[in-house]
């Protein structure tokens, strides 16, 4: 890069942020932006092909985040990143543990120009930096900044959200996503059943249809049904009928209860 154009790669799935940042960047001369992408599947992909002298990364994007990018194409091979992303004291205390540079939506001009102004010092500084160590490091941090607190991360619209295994009632397979019911609202997430299931605390929740999960401390009531099932009825007046292949784990489960 020194002597030369500092070669951007943009990565935003808001046009109007897209937008926002390459109209900044067109105001630096010394700035040649060789991408833009609106999704992480594309990042992925643009940052192996272009290998840019920096990115700015948005963090919030559906199926593949800022955070799911990085490790997809390996903190060894990642440029150095400015991370975009709305207020999120969840992504801003990762930042600012792993001393990373991060704009706040809306990107303000000064805030964008004195970081861009930063990442040219260190890169003139130091013209093949290594963020591998750094980049793991905050993705340790991300993956534990939770863990105290027993909750799970799920992505939903873009987002991740933490919810407290205690609210969710049951949960749905529904085509390739999986639908998770609180008491009075439910998410959408892109994920697998059984990895849901893997991440939820084996003691209190139960796999009793090949599309369902249930809280067995939001069961109410377990009648017999049909030939060794159950019906079981939520809480919230939720009935839901188990499945002949988990006709033991339910059993058990009610063993135990009794």
């Amino acid at each position: 890069m020194i002597g030369q154009s500092l070669r951007v790669l943009v990565i935003d799935d808001e046009t109007l942020a897209r937008q926002r940042l390459l109209s900044l960047l067109s105001n630096s001369p010394d700035v040649e932006v060789v991408g833009e992408c609106q999704n992480g599947l594309e990042a992925v992909a643009a940052i192996r092909a272009q290998q840019p002298d920096l990115v700015f990364l948005d963090v919030q994007m559906p199926e593949l985040d800022g955070f799911d990018v990085i490790t997809e194409v390996g903190t060894d091979k990642m440029p150095p990143v400015i991370f975009v992303t709305a207020f999120d004291d969840y992504a801003v205390s990762a930042f600012e543990f792993g001393a990373f540079d991060y704009l706040l939506k809306p990107v303000d001009h000064v805030r964008f120009h004195q970081t861009l102004d930063r990442a040219k010092k260190r890169l003139r500084e130091s013209p093949n930096p290594s963020v591998s160590s750094q980049l793991s490091a905050l993705l340790k941090y991300v993956g534990q900044l939770d863990a105290p607190k027993n909750r799970i991360g799920v992505k939903v619209n873009g987002k991740i959200l933490f919810l407290d295994p205690d609210e969710i009632f049951w949960i749905q397979a529904r085509d390739d996503l999986a639908r998770i019911h609180l008491a009075e609202v439910a998410y959408d997430v892109r994920e697998p059943l059984s990895k849901l299931e893997a991440r939820l605390p084996s003691n209190r929740f139960l796999r009793v249809h090949r599309s369902t999960i249930v809280n067995t401390a939001q069961v109410r009531e377990a009648q017999p049904f049909d030939q060794g099932d159950q019906l079981l009825i939520l809480r919230n007046g939720k009935r839901i009928t188990t499945g002949r292949s988990y006709r033991k784990a339910v059993q058990e489960f009610l063993k135990r209860a009794t």
